[in-house]
C-alpha cells in the first residue's frame, strides 16, 4: 500500500485533536468536511463545476479539482457525477482522438477546445486515486488514456530534457522559446503516474520540476532571486529560462499554487528537494510579512507587494510552505487564513463564499493539518 492511500485513509480515520492543536476553536477536519459541503452546494450542479462570479462558466481545471477532492472526501456519488459531465461535455476524444479535456465551456457548449495540462494532470490524479480507493477498473482505463495523451501531446524534449507544456504541443511554434507555467509542475503526482504506468518519462518530469523551480528561485531575467517564481516564463532551445513576452514576472494567481504542489511531494514522499524549495518560499513570505505586517496578493520577483489587498489563498500557500519547513510565522499565517473563514449553514467557506478559485484551494491548508496531525499521533 503506497503512502497515497495512507493519506486517503488518514483523512477518514477517527481523529481526536487535543485542545492545544486547535486555533480559535477551529477543528481542521471539520473545516475540510464543512468546506466540501459548501463547495458542492455553491459550485457543483449535476456534476458541472461553475464559476458564479464569471456567469455560466466552467473550466476543465474546476472539474479536475472537484473530482480529486471528491476522492479525498470519499464522495463517490459526486465523483461519478463530475466524471460523467466532464466526459460528456469536455472530452476531446470524439473530435481530436485524445483523452485530454477541452479547457473552457460556456452557455451550453465548449468555447475553446484546447487542453490545459494542469487540469489534465489533476483529472488523471483523481482517476488514479479513485481506482485505488473504489477498485473500479473503468477509472484506471480512462486514467491510462489521459496519461498517455499528456505525455504524447503536452510534453516536449528540449536540449535533452523533458518539459511539461501548458497546452497542446501543436500550438507551440517550432524553434521558438516554449511557454512554461511553474505552478503546473506536480512532482508528487508525476511519481503517482510512474507507479501507475511504469513510464520513466514521469520520473524525468520530477527532475524537471525541481530544475525549473531551483533555477527560478535563484535568478530570473538577470535579477537575483528572492525565493519566488513567476506565473509564466519560457525555455529556449538551449534550455535557458527567460521571461515570457506579454507576461509579467510576478508571483501571482498562477504561481501561488506552486507551494501547494511542492508541499505534496514533501508530505507524501519526503523528497529533500521539495523541502529546499519550500524553505525559499517560506523565507520570502516571512520577510514580506515581517515588513508589512501582512501578505499581499501578488508580489514582484523581488518579493515586493504589488497588490496590497489580502487574500486567503496567499496565506494558505505561505502557511503550507512555513508549516513544512518549521517557520515560526506559520501559526500567524494560519490565523490570517482562518480570518477569512466563515461558518455557513451547510459548512464553511472562504472570503465571500462565492469565489470559486479561493474555495477550490484554501481548504488544502486544513487538509495538510489533518494529515500532519495524524502522522504525529501515530508517532506519539
Amino acid at each position: 500500500m503506497t503512502r497515497y492511500i495512507l493519506l486517503l485513509l488518514a483523512l477518514f480515520a477517527p481523529l481526536t485533536l487535543a485542545a492545544d492543536t486547535l486555533q480559535a476553536g477551529v477543528d481542521p477536519q471539520g473545516v475540510v468536511s464543512g468546506s466540501w459541503a459548501h463547495y458542492k452546494r455553491t459550485f457543483i450542479r449535476d456534476g458541472r463545476v461553475t464559476r458564479p462570479e464569471n456567469g455560466d462558466d466552467t473550466v476543465s481545471e474546476g472539474q479536475a479539482y472537484a473530482m480529486l477532492r471528491a476522492v479525498l472526501m470519499d464522495d463517490r456519488t459526486t465523483f461519478d457525477q463530475c466524471l460523467s459531465w466532464t466526459d460528456s461535455n469536455l472530452s476531446r476524444l470524439p473530435a481530436s482522438g485524445d483523452r485530454l479535456l477541452k479547457w473552457h465551456y460556456r452557455n451550453s457548449s465548449s468555447v475553446d477546445s484546447a487542453p490545459a495540462s494542469d487540469a489534465d494532470i489533476d483529472y488523471a490524479t483523481g482517476l488514479v486515486l479513485a481506482y485505488r480507493k473504489w477498485h473500479d477498473p473503468r477509472y484506471l482505463e480512462l486514467a491510462r488514456g489521459v496519461l498517455d495523451s499528456i505525455l504524447e501531446l503536452e510534453t516536449l524534449r528540449i536540449d535533452g530534457r523533458l518539459y511539461l507544456l501548458p497546452w497542446h504541443v501543436d500550438s507551440i511554434p517550432k524553434g521558438e522559446p516554449v511557454p512554461q507555467n511553474p505552478s503546473y509542475y506536480a512532482p508528487a503526482q508525476f511519481r503517482l503516474f510512474y507507479e501507475t504506468t511504469g513510464d520513466k518519462r514521469w520520473k524525468e518530469l520530477v527532475g524537471t520540476s525541481y530544475r525549473i523551480l531551483d533555477d527560478l528561485q535563484a535568478s530570473f531575467g538577470g535579477v537575483d532571486g528572492s525565493g519566488l517564481v513567476p506565473d509564466w516564463c519560457m525555455v529556449t532551445s538551449e534550455g535557458a529560462i527567460i521571461p515570457m513576452p506579454g507576461k509579467n514576472t510576478f508571483y501571482g494567481w498562477e504561481a501561488v499554487r506552486a507551494p501547494l504542489r511542492i508541499a505534496a511531494d514533501w508530505l507524501v514522499n519526503r523528497d529533500r528537494r521539495a523541502l529546499r524549495v519550500l524553505r525559499r518560499f517560506a523565507a520570502c513570505f516571512d520577510r514580506a510579512y515581517d515588513s508589512e505586517g501582512k501578505l499581499c496578493s501578488t508580489y514582484d520577483y523581488r518579493c515586493k507587494g504589488q497588490d496590497s489587498r489580502e487574500n486567503p489563498l496567499f496565506y494558505a500557500s505561505a502557511f503550507i510552505a512555513g508549516q513544512a519547513t518549521g517557520s515560526e510565522r506559520a501559526p500567524e499565517m494560519l490565523a490570517r487564513l482562518r480570518g477569512f473563514l466563515h461558518e455557513e449553514s451547510d459548512g464553511f467557506s472562504y472570503l465571500n463564499g462565492r469565489d470559486y478559485y479561493v474555495n477550490s484551494l484554501c481548504w488544502l491548508a486544513e487538509y495538510y493539518q489533518v494529515i500532519q496531525l495524524q502522522d504525529q499521533k501515530k508517532h506519539d
